[in-house]
């Protein structure tokens, strides 16, 4: 990730043509989705502990209803990252049976600084925007592919334990 003031931004959607998966599950275990989703999100983008934040979390007692909201920065080099939200909402009535969604957000972003006066420059502007198409372009069509797949990991993954928890009803 850059870190600068300013910065030209682009960003691509991993999961085009939607801009978000959602996966919903009613049935037994469905608090298992909260400590569950991070491990599968680390282990899909082969993530460190320090890359995934979790950004809310909200639990009324014996888990009736809950929320969370992690997010994933997985920096793949000096100019590209992956930016990945997951938020998770359900709870479980006094039978055991619960619901659960799981909404999933994936983004490509590579990003350019421009904080110095030379970087916001037309002359910088050209010779950056040719290395970008001449030379990174292929490596940034390697992430892009290599985040849908990423992403389409993590999706079957919980697709998978959703499949598991029914089986164990």
């Amino acid at each position: 990730m850059v870190w600068a003031k300013t910065k030209l931004q682009i960003q691509d959607d991993l999961l085009r043509p939607k801009t978000r998966a959602d996966i919903t599950f009613e049935g037994p275990g469905v608090e298992k989705f909260y400590t569950d989703v991070p491990k599968i999100l680390i282990s899909a983008f082969r993530a460190g502990e320090h890359e995934l934040q979790e950004k809310s979390v909200n639990w009324v007692s014996g888990g009736k209803s809950f929320s969370a909201e992690w997010e994933l920065y997985k920096e793949l080099d000096k100019y590209s990252f992956y930016a990945i939200r997951v938020r998770l909402k359900g709870g479980k009535k006094e039978t055991g049976i619960g619901k659960v969604n799981v909404t999933v957000e994936g983004w490509l972003r590579t990003e350019y600084p421009q904080d110095t006066i030379w970087q916001r420059s037309l002359l910088y502007e050209f010779m950056r925007m040719f290395w970008h198409t001449t030379f990174y372009a292929p490596r940034h069509l390697k992430y892009l592919a290599d985040g849908r797949r990423l992403v389409g990991l993590f999706i079957e993954e919980v697709k998978r334990l959703s499949h598991d928890l029914d089986q164990r009803e």
